[in-house]
């Protein structure tokens, strides 16, 4: 069954972030634009597949944060539909600033 984690990550800096997880990944996200993530965010991956998303903590519609749970968190980290959650996790804990906040199984 597919498992959804989220992280919270304390660096200001998207882009700081960005280097971070592709480091540990060792993979490269595509830059994106969109008013609904907020603006400028990453992804790697396709939907309904394995895929990775790296965003603002802001809801472009009131600017409140869109994990109001974890409203500390300036950037969020998003990891959908994975077979293979404690593999990531344990690459995870290697980097910096990640923490864990959340992980769903459906």
């Amino acid at each position: 069954m597919p498992s959804f984690l989220l992280y919270g990550i304390r660096k200001s800096s998207l882009s700081e972030a960005k280097v971070s997880a592709e480091s540990m990944l060792g993979f490269f996200f595509a830059e994106r634009d969109s008013f609904y993530q907020a603006g400028i965010y990453y992804d790697f991956g396709a939907g309904g597949e394995e895929q990775f998303v790296l965003k603002k903590n802001i809801d472009p519609f009131d600017g409140d944060p869109v994990e109001q749970d974890f409203a500390s968190f300036p950037i969020l980290f998003y990891i959908n539909s994975t077979d293979r959650p404690s593999e990531l996790i344990a690459l995870m804990t290697n980097i910096e600033n990640f923490e864990l906040l959340r992980q769903e199984v459906f």
